[in-house]
């Protein structure tokens, strides 16, 4: 099978990790880099974003072409699909771009901030027979992927509670230095618990009630109901001060189990029953999965049924219910 030429816009953490795990790909080519930037794009690269220094090829990146432009990539790499890797506000017009140029696109989280305009990148997609996929990468994180799948088995019985918590200092990198950009982020909200909110509509569809327990500044504590089913689910957390630790963790009971995760210890889910604990080793990397997903998509030519733009469409629907709760 001859592989698919993928660029990368924008080459801040998100557009690293892409470019790297493109590189990695047996089915994608890194065909060009788009990043308008002046100076040396591949300085400071290593210790950029929230989870420590990243382990580049950083002679095989720098083989990349750069270009300043989409257009300009266009031309001359002539790519088959890019990831799209940008500040949200510029997230539907680059999208919408890309699709009118005959490329796949993966978008990174979240969506777009308007719904219409969500709906709008659809619709285009669909016309024009793109692959469009939001890349939402925890559900392809084997630690969230395996907690889906014992939701939907059962071996544990039915779920009974489920409180996932994603926190972290404010970004200090990137974009976020800017305070105007900054401010059309969409906050922790669409930043950080828009990953739990997307994973709860992936692992128990939407919820059909949304509450609003707590917000400090960007820290929220939210609850979810789903038909008066005998279930809690709560997803919590937000930014920090700056430069305090990032962690992901759940905790899910059961009828017969209860399963505990955390990003801050090694990649295994704890498996508590009344018979003992059990410990399921779980390596991977969501990142890369998530990537080789797009792939198979875009040469099957098939969309993306695990993470359909339209469940993303969900996720920035709930983030702008919950903040104007707190309004």
């Amino acid at each position: 099978m001859k592989k698919k030429r993928m660029a990368v816009v924008g080459f801040g953490f998100m557009g690293v990790v892409h470019a790297k795990n493109i590189l990695g790909s047996q089915n994608l080519e890194l065909c060009g880099i788009v990043d308008n930037r002046a100076g040396d794009i591949f300085a400071g690269l290593a210790n950029t974003g929230n989870q420590g220094a990243l382990d580049l090829p950083l002679d095989r990146l720098k083989q990349a072409p750069v270009f300043k432009t989409l257009e300009e990539c266009v031309a001359g790499a002539r790519p088959d699909a890019a990831a799209l890797c940008v500040p949200l506000f510029l997230h539907h017009a680059l999208a919408k771009k890309a699709l009118e140029f005959g490329l796949d696109v993966l978008l990174e989280k979240p969506f777009c901030p308007e719904p219409a305009q969500c709906r709008e990148l659809i619709d285009l997609a669909g016309r024009l027979g793109r692959i469009l996929m939001v890349a939402h990468c925890v559900r392809f994180s084997p630690a969230w992927e395996f907690l889906a799948g014992r939701i939907r088995d059962k071996r544990h019985g039915e779920l009974r509670m489920l409180t996932m918590t994603r926190m972290g200092g404010e970004p200090a990198w990137g974009v976020w230095k800017d305070a105007k950009i900054k401010g059309t982020c969409g906050g922790a909200l669409m930043d950080m618990l828009i990953h739990d909110l997307d994973f709860v509509d992936f692992a128990l569809g939407r919820p059909d009630d949304v509450k609003l327990n707590l917000n400090i500044g960007e820290y929220w504590e939210v609850a979810l109901g789903f038909g008066g089913q005998p279930r809690h689910v709560s997803v919590n957390g937000g930014f920090l001060w700056r430069n305090s630790p990032f962690s992901s963790q759940y905790a899910a009971t059961f009828e017969d189990a209860s399963l505990r995760f955390n990003s801050l210890q090694p990649a295994a889910v704890q498996i508590g029953t009344n018979k003992g604990l059990e410990s399921v080793a779980l390596p991977g990397d969501g990142y890369a999965r998530e990537l080789e997903y797009f792939a198979g998509c875009v040469e099957a030519r098939r969309q993306p049924e695990r993470c359909p733009p339209s469940a993303s469409l969900r996720a920035i629907e709930i983030c702008r219910l919950i903040r104007d709760m707190a309004r």
